[in-house]
């Protein structure tokens, strides 16, 4: 089984870069244990990783978006918009986790009503299980809505245990891509 000389030289010069993956494991997984263990400077650092992209996604809308009329003056417009939310949620992280915890839960009441709207309005094949879920939906947004600090706190953590995962995920590919070229040579070598 001979290998296609671009999927070797596409995985061969891919390997050379393992390291990248590598670095971004690791900070990745430093990131998820500093939320884990130190919540408020993580939130810190949530808010400056969200407030630059949001000025990063800005300053591409204002210079690159439409590009006549009126496409162009609403393109700078949201650009400008996107980079001052930037700059405030870096200006005031501690909000950035309470207004994502207030969205989920507007979110979740709004559907949650719309589920218990339509079960009873349809009431067709299932309509008593959509119902009982958009009772239970409606109540835990209400909840969200009355504790957002607890529910800001619970998403800081869970970001947490979603970076160490994907850390430790990516430190293992790392590897693998670095070890890409010797395990081509192995299945070359075994090809009949």
């Amino acid at each position: 089984m001979n290998m296609q000389p671009s999927v070797q030289t596409t995985v061969v010069q891919t390997a050379r870069y393992w390291w990248i993956v590598l670095v971004v494991g690791i900070v990745s997984l430093a990131f998820g244990l500093v939320m884990l263990f130190d919540v408020a400077r993580g939130e810190k650092i949530l808010a400056w990783i969200v407030g630059l992209f949001l000025i990063f996604e800005g300053l591409v809308e204002a210079f690159a978006g439409g590009r006549t009329g009126r496409s162009r003056v609403l393109a700078v417009v949201i650009g400008i918009v996107l980079i001052a939310g930037g700059v405030v949620v870096i200006s005031w992280p501690g909000a950035t986790p309470l207004v994502i915890a207030i969205v989920i839960g507007i979110a979740m009441l709004l559907g949650g009503i719309g589920r218990i709207i339509a079960s009873v309005w349809l009431r067709d094949s299932g309509w008593a299980w959509r119902l009982v879920g958009g009772v239970i939906e409606t109540a835990i947004a209400i909840a969200i809505l009355n504790w957002p600090d607890a529910t800001a706190y619970v998403i800081l953590i869970l970001i947490g245990i979603d970076a160490i995962i994907s850390g430790i995920v990516q430190i293992v590919l790392s590897f693998e891509i670095k070890n890409g070229p010797d395990a081509i040579a192995v299945i070359e070598v075994s090809a009949p």
